[in-house]
């Protein structure tokens, strides 16, 4: 499977479907800030019968279709999409709930529409967007943290399973489209300020995961070059004609609260690990040592911390956190497992 056929896949599990590391010194939870971590969460015994599906999935499968950027829930994409299966993992998909990272209490979010996935906080951790289903189309929705409130924000005829906010609640969107039996995506964006009339901001076919910087009109998003290689790219949203800028090769981009660096993951001999580059491209440096695949960054309030998914050897998905400069870390939700992280 291509790099560019990976990336289409791993577009369509989030519309269809949706370890120990080791550093030193210890990470006590005082000093983590109390800003809750949104995650999709899998109790005890829902994320034991998801093994128990993704086990009966990986039958169907053929020899070397697996590849660290694409993530369990894509098998049933990848291997033919049978409806009974389409639901079975969605039924087992998880809850969109909030973590306390000093505490380890977790609070579903109850109202949620189906299938909700958390996505990204607005600069000011007042609003969560996520990604839902509506009409049997995966669009996004913000969660009001004040009134508790869901309200959508996309609609058809084409699906947006994945956004960011930005600076003053700016929108942006995917724009994913079945074409030919795969699924494409560009980004679309607001005007500055607001979450309506979004326009053209990509041209795609392999647009995907946008992270918007809180502090400046910039969107880094993952894109498929032309060689097939998965990169990540930032692209000046208030500059018409401008090119993206490849920075560097991997997946799920993340800024920092203070826009200075963008938290990733790349793909290594033995799985994803965490990495940090600049928005201009320098500074490329790993964030700590393991031996376990890594992704779904997700950096705190204060920038001192990320949080992440690591993948043990039982395919379970843990959140774990350390620190930004890649020392210490711990398990960060003792009870269950945990995916798509937004602190």
């Amino acid at each position: 499977m291509s790099p560019r056929s990976r990336l289409a896949v791993a577009l369509a599990a989030w519309v269809v479907a949706v370890g120990c590391a080791s550093g030193p010194g210890s990470i006590d939870s005082k000093s983590l800030a109390a800003s809750p971590v949104a995650i999709l969460y899998r109790e005890e015994a829902l994320a034991l019968k998801r093994l128990d599906a993704i086990g009966d999935l990986e039958k169907r499968g053929k020899p070397g279709d697996k590849e660290g950027v694409v993530r369990v829930e894509t098998l049933d994409a990848m291997f033919g999409g049978a409806p009974d299966a389409q639901r079975r993992l969605r039924e087992l998909g998880g809850h969109l709930a909030l973590f306390d990272p000093r505490s380890d209490a977790v609070q579903v979010l109850e109202g949620a529409p189906p299938g909700a996935r958390p996505l990204a906080w607005s600069p000011d951790r007042s609003k969560l967007l996520l990604s839902g289903r509506f009409r049997d189309l995966m669009q996004l929705f913000v969660w009001d943290r004040a009134s508790g409130g869901f309200e959508i924000v996309t609609s058809g005829p084409e699906e947006h399973p994945m956004g960011c906010l930005g600076a003053g609640g700016r929108l942006v969107a995917v724009e994913a489209r079945r074409i030919a039996g795969r699924y494409e995506g560009r980004l679309l964006a607001a005007p500055p300020g607001s979450a309506t009339g979004l326009r053209p901001a990509t041209q795609g076919p392999s647009d995907v995961f946008p992270s918007c910087s809180p502090v400046a009109p910039i969107v880094a998003y993952v894109t498929a070059s032309e060689d097939g290689v998965l990169t990540i790219a930032v692209l000046e949203l208030d500059a018409p004609g401008a090119a993206p800028r490849l920075v560097a090769r991997g997946t799920d981009p993340v800024f920092t609260p203070d826009g200075a660096w963008i938290v990733y993951a790349a793909i290594g001999t033995q799985g994803n690990r965490l990495w940090r580059v600049r928005p201009d491209g320098s500074g490329r440096t790993p964030i700590g040592a393991s031996t376990t695949d890594e992704g779904r960054p997700a950096v705190s309030p204060d920038g001192a911390y990320v949080a992440y998914v690591a993948k043990d050897d039982q395919d379970r998905e843990r959140l774990r956190v350390r620190r930004f400069d890649g020392s210490g870390d711990r398990p960060f939700l003792t009870d269950g497992d945990a995916d798509a992280p937004a602190w």
